[in-house]
């Protein structure tokens, strides 16, 4: 019986020891169980973490994004005003500019004119002041002519008269007076013809270049005819 007693002893240690082993390898099993839901949990965590942080540098990516887009339109807005105030500052310089050079051609054309005007006006005077240097020069040149005439038919009546006055006889009897008397005759009366076409002359160069009235011109003619029809006085 003792024989029969140890073998259950050993056979309920080796059942007790399986036992254990077994709960051993169930706890071991546990463990890797928990280690494996651990990873899967973990792996998760990590999955969901790199997921918000996609979600995360999408959304940055996404403002950055339209940060730059927002600059970029501030930039082209800014320098389409930029641009436009260069073209109206442009323009302006341009009008004014333009307005400049019309107000300078205006001056010079009427310095110009101005110019020419003094230019005309010293040109006229200096001719006015000729035509009267060679008008009263003409004129005493007339004055001078027309007092040699006047003193000839002067001296041709004197001259006929003096052989009148010493007779016929006398007169008849010297050849020499008598050609003198036909010479002074013939003088006196080429004199008056002479004077006469002088005054008409004198007349119409006066009225020519004094440009005198018909009236006052008329009355120096009758002046200047009665002179030589009446020299005496």
């Amino acid at each position: 019986h003792a024989k029969d007693a140890l073998d259950l002893a050993q056979v309920q240690e080796t059942t007790k020891q399986l036992a254990k082993e077994e709960k051993i390898k169930e706890y071991e099993l546990g463990i890797k169980q928990m280690d494996i839901e651990r990873m899967r949990a973990e792996q998760e965590e990590r999955r969901k973490t790199m997921a918000e942080e996609a979600k995360h540098n999408q959304q940055k990516a996404q403002y950055q994004d339209q940060l730059a887009r927002k600059r970029y339109e501030d930039q082209l807005s800014q320098q389409r005003s930029v641009n436009d105030e260069n073209l109206r500052r442009q323009e302006e310089s341009v009008k004014k500019q333009e307005a400049l050079r019309k107000k300078t051609i205006e001056y010079e054309a009427q310095l110009k004119h101005q110019n020419e005007m003094k230019k005309l006006e010293a040109e006229l005077k200096g001719k006015a002041k000729i035509e009267r240097e060679n008008r009263d020069i003409r004129l005493e040149q007339i004055k001078v002519e027309a007092a040699e005439r006047r003193q000839t038919i002067l001296e041709s009546i004197k001259t006929a008269g003096s052989i009148l006055g010493t007779g016929i006889n006398t007169f008849i009897s010297d050849w020499d007076r008598v050609t003198a008397a036909a010479a002074g005759i013939t003088l006196f009366a080429f004199g008056i013809y002479a004077a006469r076409q002088a005054t008409g002359v004198v007349g119409r160069y006066i009225e020519a270049r004094l440009g005198k009235p018909s009236l006052i011109r008329e009355t120096s003619r009758l002046t200047a005819v009665g002179a030589v029809r009446h020299p005496i006085l």
